[in-house]
């Protein structure tokens, strides 16, 4: 518009333009308004364009690569009812092709054992085999922390467990400031398998067919589910996520070790006894108050 203005100044004050100012003034070539609005309209789209793209990969990424800072709290469970004293409550279900046991510990204190566990200790309700162990050193998979002492570092797999102040919490992240504050604070820490994340199936790659274990957040409480059956991984968290579990995460399943005492007292065994003298064997263990 500047330039425009200085033309106009210039006919004002007599100066002469070759061909004319005055007709080039009023009758411009109507090609040069032509191009300045496709010029303005391309500029307008690419904007919209650009914003429209930036806010839809904005919304893929957090929904499915959800970050630390996106991702939702963690949620503390201690199934406390002052209604009945420590017990695990037992249930059964099947959803498609899968029959499940749900174990629900009420009143209880959940610990990570570290070593070989005494099964004549009335006080532990449920132990079941938590982290896994690499089968030729033996050494614990994935990062562990036990009562504020790491014993192994490593992102093998993205579901997380931690105990802290008779509370447990669980969830699925690459990483996750559990792990230091369990060291900082004296808490347990643990890695396994992710099942379901936010209501969300977590596909496995493994195709065998299994018993399978799961610790996982029902309902409001923390509990841990079983297949009374063989299944695939992913047909095990797809039931999860039918039968309406928020959150869950493997435990060693097959027929590995594992128990739970029904309010009798009795024992009944979710798998064979670990027989090997192995110092970095471990349990997830729920403890009648």
């Amino acid at each position: 518009m500047n330039e425009n203005k200085e033309l106009f100044d210039n006919e004002e004050s007599g100066f002469d333009i070759i061909g004319g100012y005055s007709d080039y003034k009023r009758h411009s070539p109507w090609w040069i308004w032509a191009s300045i609005a496709a010029v303005v309209l391309i500029v307008i789209i690419f904007i919209a364009v650009k914003t429209g793209v930036k806010q839809e990969l904005s919304e893929d990424d957090i929904e499915t690569y959800p970050s630390e800072e996106s991702a939702p709290a963690n949620v503390w469970y201690n199934n406390i009812d002052a209604s009945h004293h420590s017990y695990i409550d037992v249930s059964e279900t099947a959803i498609d092709s899968v029959d499940f046991k749900i174990l629900t510990p009420y009143n209880v204190i959940p610990e990570l054992h570290l070593g070989i566990i005494d099964t004549s200790d009335a006080d532990i309700l449920f132990a079941a085999l938590a982290a896994d162990l690499g089968r030729d050193k033996g050494k614990i998979v994935g990062a562990f922390v036990h009562k504020g002492e790491p014993r192994s570092w490593g992102l093998s797999k993205r579901g997380y467990c931690a105990i802290f102040d008779d509370e447990i919490t669980l969830g699925v992240a690459d990483n996750s400031p559990l792990f230091e504050q369990a060291t900082e604070q004296g808490g347990s820490f643990f890695r396994q398998y992710p099942s379901v994340d936010n209501g969300k199936m977590v596909p496995n790659n493994p195709e065998n067919r299994s018993f399978r274990r799961a610790l996982c957040a029902y309902e409001g409480k923390v509990c841990i589910i079983v297949s009374t059956n063989r299944v695939l991984m992913n047909d095990f968290s797809a039931a999860l996520v039918k039968l309406g579990v928020k959150n869950a995460v493997f435990l060693v399943g097959s027929t590995e070790d594992g128990w739970y005492r029904s309010e009798d007292g009795s024992l009944t065994r979710l798998g064979k006894k670990y027989a090997k003298n192995n110092p970095n064997i471990n349990y997830l263990v729920f403890r009648a108050q």
